[in-house]
């Protein structure tokens, strides 16, 4: 008899995980520790960590959006891309905002830059900051850095929101890179987490079931407060 060929059984393939935790199978692993630590290095040496000083280091002044809630968050991501991409420490100018009067200081909110708390404490020797409102916005910001840049409020219409910088471009996709940058900006401090648990504990959260065997999709509710 001729002799049986033993062919070797294939090995169950396993899911690679790429930089930013988005797997071959699409998956996206969620949470900080998904960003690489090289990539985590490289924001904060030009973010956190930055040597900054009044005569030579380059800013970019950010004004806080005057739209929603929703904007706001985006605005303040669109600022530190542009940032980054022109080599420039990035200082947000006018907060709390004219339409979000909050108590929570800015550091409760997003990581702040090294040069954030030098153009805080030169409150004294500058006039009162003009903040941003639905007709206007300001074109420039008085303060003691030597080589600032007022963003304008147009900013969203920059090209350079499309780009990654050229030493992540061959490593990280687009949508990965928004996502680092996001991740690593905002950072809620205790006191905005405690708050934001306190209000989800006083508010009364609605969900949406699953239609009931047999029903039509007119007869099932869309949102039904919880028992």
């Amino acid at each position: 008899c001729r002799r049986a060929l033993s062919l070797p059984m294939p090995r169950p393939r396993r899911r690679r995980q790429n930089l930013l935790g988005v797997d071959d199978g699409g998956l996206v692993h969620v949470g900080n520790a998904t960003i690489d630590a090289a990539l985590t290095q490289w924001l904060s040496a030009r973010h956190g960590s930055l040597k900054c000083d009044y005569d030579s280091t380059p800013v970019y002044f950010a004004p806080m959006s005057p739209n929603g809630i929703g904007n706001k968050v985006l605005a303040l991501t669109m600022s530190f891309h542009l940032a980054l991409m022109q080599g420039r420490a990035f200082v947000v100018t006018d907060w709390p905002p004219a339409t979000l009067p909050t108590s929570y200081p800015l550091h409760e909110v997003v990581r702040p830059s090294a040069c954030q708390a030098l153009f805080d404490e030169d409150q004294r020797g500058r006039p009162p900051i003009a903040k941003s409102t639905i007709r206007w916005s300001p074109l420039t910001t008085a303060s003691r850095f030597k080589h600032a840049f007022t963003q304008p409020h147009w900013c969203h219409q920059s090209t350079r929101l499309l780009e990654v910088p050229p030493e992540w471009a061959s490593r990280v996709s687009w949508l990965q890179w928004w996502r680092a940058l996001t991740q690593h900006l905002y950072s809620p401090g205790r006191r905005l987490a405690a708050g934001m648990a306190a209000t989800l504990r006083a508010a009364s959260l609605l969900r949406s079931p699953a239609p009931r065997a047999g029903a039509g999709r007119e007869e099932a509710p869309l949102w039904v407060a919880p028992p």
